[in-house]
């Protein structure tokens, strides 16, 4: 979601199902025009405007295959495309 006005402790930002109330405590400071990784209205991570274009295509992949619909996989998940799958850190062998 983008961040379209800055309260005290919650900002309102424009998303997918229009403007909600977004709690940005666990984020610190945020400003208007940022994009947030949000789940059950509350922030949870800053992320620059690339990486927002890719979670809501992702989203909007879920949606089709949720719906049904015939979903081209490379186009909602381009950034998975000949890319081999990272393991977290803490995962990998020394």
């Amino acid at each position: 979601m983008q961040v379209v006005e800055v309260k005290e402790d919650y900002a309102i930002c424009e998303g997918r199902y229009g403007r909600q109330m977004i709690e940005t405590w666990l984020l610190g400071k945020v400003q208007a025009g940022q994009w947030l990784l949000t789940f059950m209205n509350s922030g949870r991570e800053i992320i620059d405007e690339e990486r927002a274009v890719l979670v809501n295509a992702a989203l909007d992949g879920l949606q089709a295959i949720s719906d049904g619909m015939e979903v081209d996989l490379d186009h909602y998940f381009s950034d998975l495309i000949n890319r081999e799958p990272m393991l977290p850190d803490f995962l990998r062998k020394e």
